[in-house]
């Protein structure tokens, strides 16, 4: 596994909350099998003390699809406006490297619950064969409480996304409190669609394709990063560091873009297309140092 090194005030925490992430979903040990539809098994998984058990959904697309294509889906908050109809959007706040970052997200009410949101970072440990992707509530000054939302307590979310001889084999797992009083009605209601999400992400692969995204390393830092779904159009801002040049690369797929997609370059840097496998192309940019932005969208 490769997790990036980085000693940003959320570290620590985060990498704990990683390491609990991988024991909850490294098997079906204590998980009660509640429900299952015709793509996705959800499981319950009862905690002491909390009225939220964690819950889980398994699911497999079948194909020729990529870990990192799928998992470009479940981490972008511009498929999961589609994927997730709870979700009101996320904003970055800071990213503390490529893979490692500070968010912002709000999820929507349903009468008589207001709006919540939620201040949490978010963390990628990438191998050849799975990625895991944890997510978990910190209390940052970057993010204060606002009146317009109750503030929930997000313990423990994220996914397991690995290879398997049919395709490529996701678990979601989330353990939320919501906080406040919530009818049981609506508890029973949100336990059953946040694992099924599982599938709505396979589901939305399998009828979209994957936004562009950045493939290995990177060399400076990343300001920004943003996709729209109902535009097509993926933006990246970033900057060297110290004086050095930054360079990375994104890989962009035929199936979101079947037309061929046009890119735009803000700022002093060097872009190459690189022709790929299935209809991919890479772009890699290099050479910045001063603040840059890439755009892809559909000609």
């Amino acid at each position: 596994m490769t997790i990036l090194e980085s000693n940003n005030r959320h570290s620590a925490q985060t990498r704990t909350s990683l390491e609990h992430f991988k024991q909850l979903s490294a098997s079906l040990d204590d998980w009660n099998l509640s429900s299952q539809t015709k793509h996705v098994k959800v499981y319950t998984r009862n905690v002491e003390g909390s009225t939220w058990p964690i819950v889980r959904g398994d699911t497999v697309l079948v194909g020729d699809y990529t870990i990192q294509q799928v998992a470009a889906v479940a981490f972008s908050p511009g498929c999961r406006h589609i994927w997730d109809e709870r979700f009101d959007g996320a904003e970055i706040k800071e990213f503390f490297n490529h893979r490692e970052a500070l968010f912002h997200s709000n999820l929507k009410g349903s009468w008589p619950v207001s709006g919540r949101d939620l201040a949490a970072t978010t963390i990628r440990d990438i191998s050849e064969d799975t990625i895991y992707i944890s997510m978990t509530s910190v209390e940052d000054p970057a993010i204060p409480v606002q009146s317009s939302h109750v503030r929930a307590q997000l313990h423990i979310s994220g996914w397991k996304i690995f290879k398997v001889p049919e395709g490529v084999a996701l678990t979601y797992i989330t353990h939320i409190d919501i906080k406040g009083s919530i009818p049981s009605a609506l508890i029973k209601l949100i336990q059953l669609q946040i694992p099924l999400c599982a599938g709505r992400v396979a589901h939305y692969v399998k009828e979209n394709g994957h936004p562009p995204f950045i493939i290995g390393d990177v060399t400076g830092k990343l300001k920004r990063e943003v996709f729209d779904h109902e535009k097509k159009e993926y933006v990246l801002e970033a900057e060297g560091v110290d004086d050095e040049e930054g360079s990375f690369k994104l890989e962009v797929g035929k199936a979101m873009y079947p037309k061929g997609f046009k890119l735009k370059v803000h700022g002093e840097a060097e872009a190459e297309e690189i022709e790929g496998e299935n209809g991919v192309k890479y772009v890699a940019i290099s050479g910045f140092k001063s603040p840059v932005t890439i755009t892809i969208s559909r000609p």
